[in-house]
């Protein structure tokens, strides 16, 4: 009789358990491509972490640096440079603040630091651009592995031409900015 009474003990374990295991269920990941050659390609290079083979997918823009004083603007000029300089950078935007890293500087750059592919849409035009922050046609966003924050990559013609940071999880994308997802953002659970 015991042993009739541990089968059907341990079978209601493990459905028990798999039950259990079903309603705690992490929510499924994006798809890491979106079937865009392009796309896929810089997906899996962020993804791989290695900065010298993101450089050169990185697209800079021409524009001229200032050497008016303050917060956001075209980049700053170097000593030595005069108004107007035309120079190779990659912008950047932060929440309330922009910068930028020269071409010519691009080698101590760090990279990114990323876990996982959070989204991946078309670009309408009422997403934020300027002649300075251009926006791409693209915008892979990746969770930040150090703050859990939102990395979105604005791409254009295979190109990473801008960088955008954002806090919280999970990112927030504007929809006013989606014309249509290639890859569906992450569900998140509370």
């Amino acid at each position: 009789m015991v042993n009739k009474q541990v089968p059907r003990i341990l079978v209601m374990l493990l459905l028990g358990i798999a039950l259990i295991s079903a309603c705690n269920a992490l929510p499924p990941l994006p798809q890491s491509q979106t079937g865009i050659d392009e796309l896929d390609t810089i997906i899996l290079t962020v993804l791989n972490g290695s900065t010298s083979d993101l450089i050169p997918l990185l697209g800079f823009t021409q524009t001229s640096c200032t050497l008016a004083e303050g917060l956001g603007g075209p980049p700053k000029c170097m000593e030595g440079e005069k108004e107007g300089t035309p120079v190779e950078v990659l912008p950047f935007l932060g929440p309330g603040e922009g910068s930028f890293i020269r071409k010519r500087d691009i080698g101590s750059w760090s990279g990114l630091d990323v876990s996982e592919l959070y989204a991946a849409y078309q670009v309408s035009d009422k997403a934020y651009s300027e002649k300075d922050y251009p926006t791409g046609d693209y915008a892979l966003v990746f969770i930040d592995s150090i703050n859990q924050g939102g990395i979105t990559l604005q791409v254009r013609n295979g190109r990473i031409i801008r960088i955008d940071y954002s806090f919280g999880y999970p990112p927030g994308i504007p929809q006013d900015n989606v014309i249509k997802y290639l890859a569906t953002p992450i569900t998140v659970v509370p």
